[in-house]
């Protein structure tokens, strides 16, 4: 992790002003981090087999200590401007540390420069048709639906690709539709790719078995021989498996060397890619394959431990609990299976003492031997991606992780790039990592975006195995875990049970761990307090929002590094707040058992001095107005109540981009709010979200739609009881792509859209809402709208026809609202299906029987 630690030295070193350390110092310093950083990222352009990498490793370690060590020094000398002691570095010993760095880094530097130009790729790998003994369990039908692709009657020639994580099945698969179909076409070739495997093997592989009378060399030109496969492949029906792509540059290199020839040739991958690039001449299919369900899950195992026709009864309902704790990775149930089949382990208590991880020896075990074949999907990230992947780690196994939390988190880091926009940067890592099937997407936004992710328990198992090594990450889930050694050298520590902070042996190891950089509490929350550790100094994130505090705690005025910070606490905040001048995350909560019953209290008035803020979330006070010229300019995110929402406050946060407020009124307040009055200040704003928490029929937000910002690409409202006219201000709206109306958010019996209303809208949802009568006098209404969803609006006995005539529409989902429209979708579905529509995509779903 050598990589992450430079980019991280990157961003303390731009911290790092003082006009008594010369600045002429510290740019030799950054630019001897850039050519480490260059020289780092070579090895993402190498061929290098995964054997040789490991001579990377010492290198590795000794460039990640020396950057580490200057930090650290940077950092204590950043703290002592501002807390002065006795043990802060000197100018001088500033000056001295970042001369002896650059020294040792482009020694170290050159050295792995040399490595890299020595290297000579080593692999020996055989590309045949692999021989596979296990049993094909619960691919059956994914089979006939790879073969129904390629044998559709185009004649074009056609890629289809199958895509899915290591250890998933693509190459059984793959082998499977190879074995049915070779017989269908002139020239046939299996060719394994592999990471590291050169283009003229590849080439070599493929001309030998469509061509085994002649004799291939594979130190020829892989011009010569790309021409020799063109030649021999034109004017023939061919039928070429890939099996196990990793690079698309590379596949888009050979991909140019298949001729379409209009004949019906075929091309099957199998690839843990998302995409690959494809000729414009061709047709591109991907196949995602589908991790096994229950059912085949224990199948697999059964046939695996016992044989096809046994399964003793004791064990069968404990085995179905075990195979369904593998998440239908076919991988990871035949390395259980292979302990299980063990006539000394098939014991019903043995069975149950697996399943509830009494014995974890078993889990980890089967996660260690299928390690070999997970590995080389993170050896071979691109280095500006393995932090990303080993810091998803932190959260609990199986966890759900929520987009926003997981990009904030991964920018107060310091492991992205500096000069990359952070959340858009983050972002696109993400999306990276999805498409080498490494994370997992849980649930999407409403505009199709992630929404939350995870990672598969063999992943997370991998991960914090390769975090832990590279002294990335040390996760504490039980007692056995603590390592009092370890956690000295651990830049970032995970309690995964908050309980563990009550043992005096782990608050004290982690007090003295004066390395950790980050503090996470990502256990279940704890409605009573348990004594948190703050003596770490160089702390730059701490969540803890898992855990409760009666106070702010007053140890956290130390912490001047901090950049994300996550509390939930009972009282007021302090104003020593605005001493983190480097924070940008704060995040406050309020104990849920007294926030209906406290008024909110206001944030310190200096919070308008925190410069570096980008998201704030404090749903328990107010944010104060504030005095003329005083601004946030880097804030993007903002949780408030409705008392905050003034016009001092919109003009002091110009780049605001997604808005929440929370309007909470009293039993018997009158008051009226107008929070939204002054929202279009905000020229910036892409999402709002505005709720009333305990709505009241007769309750209004004054001066209503007409004053949202163009800018709008995503509302949501809920609770504010508006009149349905307003709603032409919303359709007029040039960029809203998501609209979600909630719980009363407009009162009536009829809407009526008019013509040009809502161009742009892709997703509505509509949610417990009074309306009777919605219709539209626009022929041509919501003309790109995709998803239309429709749930507990029981009043509701019509809505538009011309509905049923929008060509982008993918799903109209009906949930247990009023009969007559259910039964006017269902209609509209028999129209369409009858005009020779194959598919009209409707659900209908009632839990009250009506139809």
């Amino acid at each position: 992790m050598a990589y992450a630690a430079v980019i991280s030295l990157r961003h303390s070193i731009e911290r790092l002003i003082n006009p008594t350390i010369d600045p002429q110092i510290t740019k030799s310093a950054a630019e001897e981090l850039e050519f480490l950083e260059h020289v780092l990222q070579r090895l993402d352009r190498s061929t290098t087999s995964s054997t040789k990498r490991s001579v990377f490793e010492d290198l590795d370690t000794k460039i990640r200590e020396a950057v580490w060590k200057l930090e650290d020094v940077i950092q204590s000398y950043g703290s002592s401007l501002s807390l002065p002691s006795s043990d802060s570095p000197s100018d001088e010993r500033v000056k001295e540390e970042i001369d002896s760095f650059m020294k040792i880094a482009k020694k170290l530097g050159e050295e792995y420069n040399r490595e890299l130009d020595n290297n000579e790729d080593a692999d020996g790998h055989v590309s045949t048709i692999p021989d596979f003994k296990s049993t094909v369990v619960g691919l059956s039908d994914q089979c006939e639906e790879i073969q129904d692709k390629l044998l559709d009657p185009e004649t074009k020639c056609k890629i289809v690709s199958i895509v899915g994580m290591a250890g998933i099945g693509k190459t059984v698969l793959a082998r499977e539709v190879h074995r049915d179909l070779t017989h269908l076409f002139d020239l046939t070739a299996w060719v394994s790719l592999g990471p590291t495997r050169r283009i003229e093997d590849v080439l070599v592989d493929v001309l030998s078995q469509i061509d085994p009378t002649a004799s291939y060399a594979d130190d020829e030109d892989k011009h010569t021989l790309a021409d020799c496969l063109y030649t021999i492949l034109y004017g023939r029906k061919y039928f070429v498996v890939l099996d196990d792509i990793w690079s698309p540059k590379e596949w888009g290199y050979l991909m140019n060397f298949f001729p379409g020839n209009d004949n019906g040739s075929r091309l099957l991958l199998a690839t843990r890619l998302q995409k690959v690039p494809s000729p414009v001449d061709t047709i591109y299919v991907a196949h995602n394959m589908r991790l096994l369900n229950k059912e085949h899950s224990w199948s697999l195992l059964r046939q695996n431990v016992f044989g096809e026709d046994y399964s003793p009864p004791d064990l069968e309902k404990v085995g179905r609990n075990i195979a369904e704790n593998c998440e239908g990775l076919p991988l990871l149930i035949l390395a259980m299976a292979h302990t299980l089949s063990e006539s000394a382990n098939r014991d019903p208590v043995y069975w149950e003492d697996v399943l509830h991880k009494r014995n974890d020896s078993t889990f980890a075990d089967a996660y260690e031997t299928i390690s070999k074949v997970l590995s080389s999907s993170y050896e071979y990230l691109p280095q500006d991606l393995k932090a990303c992947f080993l810091y998803m780690g932190v959260f609990p196994q199986n966890c759900e992780i929520p987009l926003t939390k997981l990009i904030n988190l991964w920018t107060a880091e310091d492991f992205l790039e500096p000069s990359q926009i952070c959340e858009d940067f983050a972002l696109k890592c993400l999306k990276e990592l999805v498409h080498r099937s490494l994370v997992i997407i849980c649930k999407r936004s409403s505009n199709n975006g992630i929404k939350s992710c995870k990672l598969h328990s063999a992943y997370w198992s991998l991960c914090n195995k390769e975090a832990a090594k590279n002294q990335f990450l040390h996760v504490f889930n039980k007692l056995s875990d603590f390592d009092e050694d370890c956690m000295q050298s651990q830049r970032r520590v995970s309690v995964q049970n908050n309980i563990l902070f009550g043992i005096k042996e782990v608050y004290d190891s982690i007090a003295a761990a004066s390395t950790t950089r980050s503090l996470l509490c990502t256990g279940e929350y704890l409605q009573y307090p348990v004594p948190l550790c703050f003596d770490v100094m160089f702390l730059k994130v701490l969540d803890a929002l898992s855990v409760r505090f009666y106070e702010f705690p007053s140890e956290i005025r130390k912490l001047l590094h901090l950049q994300y910070l996550a509390l939930t606490h009972d009282g007021n905040l302090p104003s020593f707040l605005s001493k983190l001048q480097n924070l940008q995350s704060l995040i406050i909560n309020e104990h849920q058992s007294i926030t209906s019953v406290r008024d909110p209290t206001c944030l310190p008035k200096d919070i308008w001095d925190m410069q570096e803020l980008r998201h704030l979330w404090i749903m328990g006070s107010n944010l104060p107005d504030p005095s003329d010229g005083e601004e946030l300019p880097k804030l993007l995110t903002l949780h408030v109540k409705g008392h905050s929402c003034t016009e001092d406050t919109f003009r002091s946060i110009p780049k605001l981009k997604k808005l929440a407020i929370n309007i909470e009124l009293q039993p018997r307040s009158r008051e009226i709010l107008s929070c939204l009055e002054h929202i279009s200040i905000l020229n910036k704003l892409e999402s709002l979200k505005c709720v009333v928490v305990n709505p009241r029929p007769r309750f209004k937000v004054v001066n209503p739609t007409s004053s949202f910002p163009m800018s709008l690409k995503k509302l949501s409202l809920s609770g504010l009881g508006h009149s349905w006219e307003y709603m032409s201000a919303i359709g007029s709206l040039p960029n809203l792509q998501v609209l979600k109306l909630r719980c009363l958010a407009f009162r009536g019996p009829q809407w009526k859209t008019e013509v040009g209303e809502f161009r742009s809208l892709k997703f509505l949802l509509l949610e417990d809402i009074d309306l009777v009568h919605w219709t539209s006098g626009d022929e041509n209404c919501f003309p790109r709208l995709q998803r239309l969803i429709m749930r507990h609006c029981y009043r509701m006995k019509e809505m538009p026809l011309q509905i049923e005539n929008i060509l982008t529409l993918e799903t109209i989902e009906i949930a247990n609202c009023n009969p007559l429209v259910m039964v006017l979708v269902k209609n509209m579905k028999i129209r369409k299906e009858g005009s020779g529509n194959d598919y009209f995509p409707v659900s209908v779903t009632s839990s009250l029987n009506l139809l």
